[in-house]
């Protein structure tokens, strides 16, 4: 039986020093549902938001959207992924200069794929010293001599069926994400949409 579309917005706010001054009861229910109970009001505010993302090419990026929304180019919005173990979640994101340089952040899911749950995904398993990369955006894995694929192929790509310990996963971004942010977000002379 097909589940119903969740329907809530999660939203967050930074501050001109990109400090999170703001969380939704959204955010903070989602972020308990979904393996990160960590993520309280009192672990996450006043933090710099840099803390949260992970991989340096994801960090860069996002300091170029930002950079462009506090220049006034403003909103800008882009799909990405916010996958668990269990489905494939196809969402989007908006971000929107709000005064004082401040910066909100408005994610919604735009459709659900439910699946059987994959152990690559499970945050609290064991992990090996071996690295997988993932793409930041649309969650897709880098398997080698292959390109970029879903996980269920690199599972099987790579073997990784009950193979135990897990491989850890680093984060960056695929080429076709970075091809549709380039689209998204349109350079000016001199820029570049990557960290190389």
């Amino acid at each position: 039986m097909q589940k119903p579309l969740d329907q809530r917005r999660f939203i967050w706010i930074i501050d001109d020093a990109d400090k999170i001054v703001h969380v939704n009861d959204d955010w903070l229910v989602f972020a308990q549902e979904n393996t990160a109970p960590q993520l309280t009001a009192s672990v996450v505010l006043d933090q710099h938001i840099w803390r949260f993302i992970q991989g340096q090419e994801t960090s860069y990026l996002y300091r170029q959207i930002f950079r462009r929304v506090r220049a006034g180019k403003s909103p800008v919005t882009f799909p990405f992924r916010c996958d668990s173990p269990d489905c494939r979640r196809f969402m989007e994101m908006e971000l929107a200069l709000l005064p004082g340089d401040a910066i909100q952040f408005t994610a919604h899911m735009l459709r659900e794929e439910w699946r059987d749950p994959v152990d690559l995904l499970d945050a609290p398993r064991d992990r090996s010293g071996e690295f997988l990369k993932i793409c930041s955006w649309c969650k897709k894995i880098n398997i080698p001599g292959q390109g970029w694929g879903e996980i269920e192929t690199a599972i099987a790509a790579l073997d990784l069926f009950g193979h135990h310990p897990m491989p850890r996963m680093t984060h960056t971004i695929c080429d076709s994400c970075r091809g549709a942010l380039r689209l998204e977000l349109p350079q000016e002379s001199g820029e570049q949409l990557n960290s190389d």
